[in-house]
């Protein structure tokens, strides 16, 4: 990636490590190599302790580096010691040993050539603990490193407030003691991936009661006509079903159609249970003594995988290759309550078994109490123009098109009409699909029904300009620690006016956050980095805005942290402009303290007439002044879309073709997004490109509350850019 040379990019560090001898240990990899675990110990083979905000001094009796935390001039600010990676270019699993205090709850960063690349904050452990002072570790996994990288460790002083000292209260001092450079270990960090050389999908439906998975085999056919899967060795069941009651829904034709010939590449173990698991066996056998892997989609209950297994077992396989490599991959709590308990119990003991969150839900980041396991996409729609664009003569896709109009017609014919389906209603339902997501790791290629159709089923249009009513403001803040607005709101811009929308744009500041250093979380941004930040965000819109202008109805913009005053009066203006015919959208891209004030000064008679979009919680609950709810309580309409990281924070290759555009605001959108990526002060953004704030935008621009695009990707953000 080309480096972004801007004026008020930070300088990056010397790489002035001094050489020093390093420990070496022989370790063995998952692959049986041997390959050099590296530990450096913190006050023998650090030199460099004085790069940071403050100095690092070493504490010989522990063996560990530390700040003075007596200086209150050092309080809260990071210290780093730094060297040269001299190990072998590649992936380790980086294990550094802290000290946990009773005092505090220190925050340590791993940096890369200056960037954060991980985090770790220490566990409180409270006054009197027998773990004062003593070591403790924690492992970063999967760290890529390249010889002659510039390593750092970064640590901060931290106070719980629960240690009277001084007429104050005692601080933790940040201590750490080594860090350890480990090879990769595959199977102890991380999931199996799919080797298409080698491996099997076994995709196993129960087609009982519920007709989604009629949905899904033709959803799993669309994908299998895709290049993607051209060299995908598979095999599919119909009829695994379990103890479920309820009329079975016989698609023999479509898995024809979608699979090729019975078999050969599926069977029916409705008709024929024993012969079906002898023919899964016999494959799953020839695949496992050859070193392949054997992937379930199951997309119904586990009563056939058991068989199947056992009669593996039988057949001579070892039961630690079946543990290891046989991976059974579930969505749904009710598939597994309709299994004979007994077969579940067995599969879950005798396979790598994989339970992940269920398809017919939002795929949320931020939701994690109560969940089964990786979040998925939520392959549920009940609107009815996604098989229309599927079933329509205009889809030049004709495989997906033939098995959607079969798909449709076998649910018709069935007389499937239950309550909770929203396919009775015209909708799509094939969630059991999003296993298969899961397995080959599509992430953002199909993280949605809408991406999903866009790559797999129809090249028919789905997204139109429609926006609502009204204007827009848009308040984002990018001075806090995470940098994604910088590339979002250059994205903003080139959306408004290739859409024919640039007029209704009233209102824009920038720098929201009005005391980022009261950040608590575990990402934080010192004074010097967020100054440089409003710098960057306040000449990146003035840039933005020749580029993609003119906004002829943007009074100014405004940098909040400098002119809060201009910023709030220029949004309670907007406000008081509001009526039923001409409401206010505000895009919520930041905390929504500089929302409240400008709610707090406004016409209460105009507020009824403001929407605010959003689309996560870390903006809503980070106000230092005013709480979600009291943003709500004013009497704006909510809109709440759904976490935007989830289809566009993005590996770096999904913008490739922004980055040689003839069109200099796209290049400039290129410019930004890399930036952003390089700015160091988070770990989440290394290796990504994020503009998840100008998803807000989009939903705006296609719809809103009115079929708005939640969803958006890369793919869906192109199209509708100057071209």
């Amino acid at each position: 990636m080309r480096k972004i040379l801007l004026p008020l990019l930070v300088s990056t560090l010397a790489l002035s490590c001094a050489q020093q001898d390093h420990k070496q240990k022989k370790t063995e990899n998952t692959s049986a190599q041997v390959a050099s675990t590296i530990t450096l110990r913190a006050i023998e083979d650090f030199s460099i302790l004085d790069q940071g905000d403050v100095p690092y001094y070493k504490d010989t009796d522990r063996n560990a580096l530390a700040i003075d935390a007596r200086i209150v001039e050092n309080r809260n600010l990071f210290a780093q010691a730094s060297k040269q990676f001299e190990g072998d270019s590649g992936l380790y699993d980086v294990t550094i040993t802290i000290m946990t205090e009773e005092d505090g709850e220190p925050i340590y960063r791993l940096l890369v050539n200056d960037k954060n690349v991980a985090v770790f904050k220490a566990p409180y452990i409270g006054p009197g603990s027998n773990k004062d002072l003593k070591p403790m570790q924690h492992t970063w996994p999967k760290i890529s490193l390249k010889t002659g990288d510039k390593i750092a460790i970064e640590s901060v002083t931290s106070t719980n407030g629960e240690i009277p000292e001084h007429g104050g209260t005692a601080w933790a001092r940040g201590r750490w003691q080594q860090i350890e450079f480990a090879p990769h270990d595959h199977q102890r960090f991380g999931r199996p991936s799919f080797d298409f050389a080698h491996d099997l999908l076994i995709a196993q439906f129960d087609l009982q009661p519920d007709a989604d998975d009629v949905h899904a085999v033709a959803a799993l056919g669309s994908m299998l006509a895709d290049d993607d899967f051209a060299q995908l060795n598979y095999f599919a069941v119909a009829g695994s079903t379990g103890i479920q009651g309820g009329k079975y829904i016989e698609a023999n034709a479509l898995f024809k159609q979608a699979f090729g010939r019975e078999n050969v590449r599926w069977t029916d173990a409705k008709s024929n249970w024993q012969a079906s698991v002898e023919r899964v066996a016999k494959r799953a056998k020839a695949i496992l003594s050859k070193g392949g892997q054997v992937w379930v989609q199951e997309a119904g209950q586990s009563d056939f995988t058991a068989d199947w297994v056992k009669q593996l077992i039988e057949d001579g396989m070892e039961k630690s290759t079946i543990k290891q490599r046989v991976i059974v991959v579930q969505h749904s709590q009710w598939n597994e309550d309709k299994t004979t308990l007994q077969d579940l119990i067995y599969v879950k003991a005798n396979t790598n078994y994989q339970a992940i969150a269920d398809g017919n839900k939002p795929k949320r980041k931020f939701i994690r109490k109560g969940r089964r396991g990786d979040v998925t996409p939520q392959y549920v729609d009940i609107q009815s123009k996604w098989l229309a664009a599927a079933t329509s003569q205009d889809n030049p896709k004709k495989h997906a098109r033939k098995l959607w109009q079969q798909a449709v017609e076998i649910i018709e014919k069935s007389g499937f009409n239950a309550y909770h389906s929203s396919i009775p209603k015209g909708g799509v339902d094939f969630s059991d699909v999003v296993e298969s997501w899961w397995i080959f790791q599509l992430n953002n290629k199909a993280n949605s029904v809408h991406a999903f159709w866009d790559r797999y089923v129809t090249d028919v249009e789905l997204d139109t300009v429609n926006p609502p009513p009204g204007r827009l403001a848009i308040v984002i803040d990018g001075n806090s620690p995470d940098p994604d607005d910088i590339g979002a709101t250059p994205v903003m811009f080139g959306l408004l006016q290739h859409t024919g929308l640039s007029e209704r744009l009233v209102h824009l500041s920038h720098s929201c956050d009005l005391d980022p250093f009261k950040n608590k979380g575990l990402q934080q941004i010192n004074a010097k980095n967020e100054a440089v930040r409003q710098k960057v965000l306040h000449n990146l819109t003035a840039e933005g805005i020749k580029l993609f202008g003119p906004f002829n109805n943007l009074r100014n913009y405004y940098n909040c942290r400098a002119d809060q005053q201009g910023a709030t009066q220029d949004l309670v203006d907007a406000i008081n402009a509001s009526s039923a015919q001409d409401p206010l959208w505000i895009i919520e891209a930041g905390e929504p303290d500089l929302i409240g004030y400008a709610l707090q000064a406004a016409k209460p008679n105009a507020i009824q007439h403001v929407h605010v979009v959003s689309h996560h919680p870390a903006n809503d609950d980070s106000g230092d002044y005013f709480t979600w709810q009291q943003i709500l309580d004013f009497g704006v309409t909510e809109h709440q879309i759904g976490d935007q990281n989830v289809g566009l924070q993005t590996p770096i290759e999904y913008w490739d073709w922004a980055k040689v555009h003839k069109h200099p605001g796209i290049r400039y959108i290129w410019d930004m997004l890399a930036y952003a990526e390089q700015d160091g002060i988070v770990d989440f953004q290394t290796n990504k490109f994020d503009c998840s704030d100008a998803g807000m935008v989009y939903w705006w621009i296609t719809g809103a509350n009115n079929g708005g695009n939640n969803h958006a990707t890369p793919i869906d953000i192109r199209n509708f850019l100057p071209q």
